[in-house]
């Protein structure tokens, strides 16, 4: 995660997440501190909403429930390809490490013996000591050369471990910002793109244009997996997130943001195409049918698949928590409605 607030922001958010933190029963670690920063900072929306479902009506937060939190919501990388990528910079390091102190013993013994033989020289030894140290400062010379060349071939190797290594952060951190079973942005790369809305301004030429979020969660899929199982569950998921795929604008984000949640980030569009964007994913989605393996391999129609949707845009200088938020209203207002529908609630004016 990386952070662009200034020194009073961060005071003010310090201020905030301190009695948050000592109600927890979890202990005032750093894992902890980056939880509730993210928290009360408001831009990481959907931490925000699951600390709240876990913390209220007086509930508080453990080691495991916080640092899963933090796995989810915050760390960019996984601890297993962290550890790798750690251990992998350490051993370059240890490397570099001796190499360097190998050459820097050969060039001392060198420099130790160029003393020597320059004082023999200059001390007008017979025609025969002359070659004899000639000869040895040659040799002297071919091995310093040699240690040189070691010395380059060692670093020329850690330079190319370095970078394969920065390759396989660049691979982590591009795994770590997908959904496995989807193949859609997780939530993670969702809150990031998100946050990197805040504060985008309309276009001069077009006013209206900002950014617009549409969620849209599965409905009855508790139903889907305890009549079906998880297996068909999952394709369920896997069907729903590839018409998300499919008609989403260029320039938009699918997303799943929850167990059957799934969102479309528009960084910048116009309220009225959001909505049409929406109705189009819904109807998209009722209208296919997906089909399950019976016995005899047989292929068999389940019941209609619908979703319920929220649509809403966001105000100038609003937080991400604020503009989510309002978007998860709209879409639980479309589940009050009777579901399969999409509910549309527009920023209040400034």
């Amino acid at each position: 995660m990386r952070y662009r607030d200034t020194m009073q922001r961060s005071a003010e958010h310090l201020r905030a997440a301190l009695p948050l933190m000592t109600r927890q029963r979890t202990a005032l670690h750093p894992i902890s501190y980056a939880v509730w920063y993210e928290h009360v900072s408001g831009d990481n929306p959907a931490l925000s909403l699951e600390l709240q479902a876990l913390t209220g009506n007086g509930g508080t937060l453990d080691e495991e429930q916080t640092r899963d939190l933090y796995r989810q919501h915050v760390c960019e990388l996984d601890s297993a390809s962290a550890q790798n990528i750690s251990e992998g910079f350490n051993r370059v390091l240890q490397t570099m490490s001796a190499s360097a102190a190998q050459a820097g013993q050969d060039t001392a013994r060198f420099d130790s013996s160029l003393s020597t033989w320059v004082e023999q020289l200059l001390g007008n030894p017979p025609q025969q000591t002359q070659a004899e140290v000639l000869q040895e400062l040659l040799a002297g010379s071919r091995e310093i050369r040699a240690a040189m060349s070691t010395l380059q071939e060692r670093l020329d190797s850690s330079q190319g471990e370095i970078g394969l290594l920065r390759a396989e952060v660049q691979r982590a951190r591009s795994e770590a910002l997908i959904d496995a079973l989807t193949g859609l942005a997780n939530r993670r790369a969702f809150e990031q793109q998100l946050s990197a809305c805040i504060g985008t301004p309309a276009d001069a030429e077009a006013p209206a244009l900002a950014p617009c979020l549409v969620l849209g969660d599965i409905d009855f899929f508790k139903k889907v997996n305890d009549s079906f199982g998880h297996s068909f569950g999952d394709h369920v998921l896997r069907a729903v997130a590839q018409t998300l795929k499919d008609v989403a604008a260029h320039s938009a984000l699918p997303a799943r943001v929850g167990g059957e949640e799934f969102a479309l980030l528009l960084p910048s569009a116009g309220l009225q195409d959001a909505h049409k964007l929406a109705e189009q994913m819904r109807l998209s989605v009722a209208a296919s049918r997906i089909h399950r393996i019976g016995r005899g391999d047989q292929a068999q129609n389940i019941e209609r698949v619908t979703i319920s949707v929220g649509v809403t845009q966001m105000a100038f200088g609003e937080s991400a928590n604020d503009f989510f938020e309002r978007a998860d209203r709209a879409l639980y207002a479309s589940k009050r409605s009777g579901r399969n529908c999409v509910t549309v609630l527009a920023p209040k004016a400034a």
